[in-house]
């Protein structure tokens, strides 16, 4: 647990908390049962609770899981008062840290943070965390350029494939996150009450314009990603096609040829069997036979 406190206001960050903490905090501060036990357990949709003397807030923020690069899913669930602010999430967020680091080492960013309230503060901490989208969004744009470069320069399409289908994963995830986020935010932005006043609509206003250019993105990333889909099963289709064009020809022209030299390999008399140069014309009429059959292919543009 790690707490910060000007003046009269105070921010409670509780990081992987123990429901013991969480039973403290609700005696304290009078929290619903509920709201605790969406505190202990992952809510699948985000949400705001409104009572008299507090906001219970449900946020789900995209992040880059450690050492991969897929995207998971955090919760972060919120207690607003009018002299307090707890966070709680049950993963470290690396946002929450930072700013835990600013307040702690700067005096001049804790007094901008707390002068105008906790709704301010709450309004700065939902913009640091969806501000922290962007550059997940970088790297799946890079990626989609990378791959696009190399879809046509490379060979290994095992490799491409699972690549596209992690992406799309990727993408996916980030929409199924932020959808929800949009309403919640336009919530907030016209929720006027005693913690979040009416001059922070426009700021939340602000943090909803950076969700949809987010979503804006998602949009042209999943279409992009979709084209880079059926470009790769279109080359393979024409590999697979180029591929059994080859066997087909191959076959015809050895079908006439396999015929020939089964049939002289009976045991009957046959034209030609008894000529002393017959393994010479039998190859002449077999070379003959494989340089029109060509020829024929050649013709009509199937080679």
């Amino acid at each position: 647990m790690r707490s910060f406190t000007h003046q009269q206001f105070t921010w409670l960050d509780y990081p992987k908390p123990e429901e013991r903490e969480l039973r403290v905090l609700q005696q304290k501060y009078n929290f619903h049962d509920l709201d605790i036990e969406d505190c202990l357990s992952e809510h699948e949709r985000p949400k705001i609770e409104e009572y008299d003397n507090y906001l219970f807030l449900v946020f789900h923020i995209p992040y880059l899981a450690k050492g991969t690069d897929r995207i998971r899913k955090v919760e972060v669930n919120i207690f607003l008062g009018q002299d307090y602010i707890i966070t709680v999430h049950s993963d470290e967020i690396p946002v929450i840290d930072e700013l835990g680091k600013q307040v702690t080492d700067s005096q001049s960013r804790l007094d901008e943070l707390f002068r105008q309230g906790t709704g301010f503060f709450l309004y700065e901490l939902v913009e640091e965390l969806f501000d922290d989208g962007f550059p997940i969004l970088d790297r799946i744009r890079k990626k989609l350029r990378s791959l696009e470069t190399e879809l046509f320069d490379s060979d290994a399409e095992v490799d491409i494939l699972r690549e596209i289908m992690s992406l799309k994963h990727n993408i996916i995830t980030m929409r199924s996150i932020l959808l929800p986020q949009r309403s919640l935010i336009a919530m907030l932005e016209h929720k006027h009450s005693k913690f979040i006043s009416e001059e922070l609509g426009i700021y939340f206003g602000d943090v909803l314009d950076a969700i949809e250019r987010q979503w804006s993105l998602l949009e042209t990333a999943k279409e992009l990603c979709e084209a880079l889909e059926d470009t790769y099963e279109s080359i393979l289709r024409h590999k697979s096609n180029t591929v059994i064009v080859l066997l087909t020809i191959f076959s015809v022209t050895m079908l006439p040829l396999t015929f020939i030299t089964n049939l002289y390999g009976m045991n009957v008399p046959l034209p030609l069997q008894e000529h002393p140069m017959s393994f010479f014309l039998l190859l002449g009429l077999m070379a003959t036979i494989l340089v029109g059959t060509i020829g024929y292919f050649v013709w009509k543009k199937w080679l």
